[in-house]
């Protein structure tokens, strides 16, 4: 008899929602993966629904990882399937609130769909409501403590930007500091020969 890890994952296999999403390991692209939402991972996520090509990237990816990710995406849009398809760069912790049904998807492993973010699709149609706009805001409604009603939505999503890419340029920094460090190490081994 399967185990429950076993169970699930021949579930994952014989949906096409995962044919969707995407890995960036190194240098390559992996599809299917085991593991989402790694801190350290980077991952390709395309919403048909949208025709937007998510590129999610965790708070410790590496910036190597998400620039292979971009060329990824474009390698992805060249595909037929694919085409006119956009891609939009996201990080953990500040997800547009359009991603936040397929991050639920995921969690909660809804193999029966088709592709990621078709349950958005169904909300839509069973609330009645045409756009995404009413859903987006249903979404982000039921997200917001009461600490969070001081500042507007589009402050507080506009702050967490300029920290994200303020903390992105600190570890660029750090990076090429260590960097210099060690090409000054090489140099005075090689005067004290």
């Amino acid at each position: 008899m399967l185990n429950k890890i076993q169970r699930n994952k021949a579930i994952m296999l014989k949906s096409s929602y995962y044919d969707f999403i995407y890995k960036v390991e190194g240098e390559k692209l992996i599809l299917r993966p085991e593991k989402m939402f790694e801190a350290g991972g980077v991952y390709l996520i395309v919403d048909k629904e949208l025709k937007l090509i998510w590129i999610w990237a965790g708070s410790q990816s590496r910036l190597f990882h998400r620039y292979m990710a971009a060329n990824f995406a474009g390698k992805l849009k060249t595909k037929k399937k694919f085409y006119n398809f956009k891609y939009e760069v996201i990080k953990q912790g500040i997800e547009p609130p359009e991603f936040h049904i397929i991050f639920k998807e995921i969690k909660e492993n809804n193999t029966e769909l088709n592709f990621p973010g078709q349950s958005r699709h169904i909300l839509v149609e069973a609330s009645g409501s045409s756009g995404l706009s009413n859903l987006s805001s249903k979404i982000v409604q039921s997200e917001i403590s009461h600490s969070d009603i001081s500042l507007s939505r589009s402050v507080k999503s506009h702050l967490k930007k300029i920290i994200s890419e303020i903390k992105e340029i600190q570890m660029g920094i750090k990076y090429s500091l260590n960097h210099i460090q060690q090409r000054f190490a090489e140099i005075e081994k090689i005067l004290e020969k």
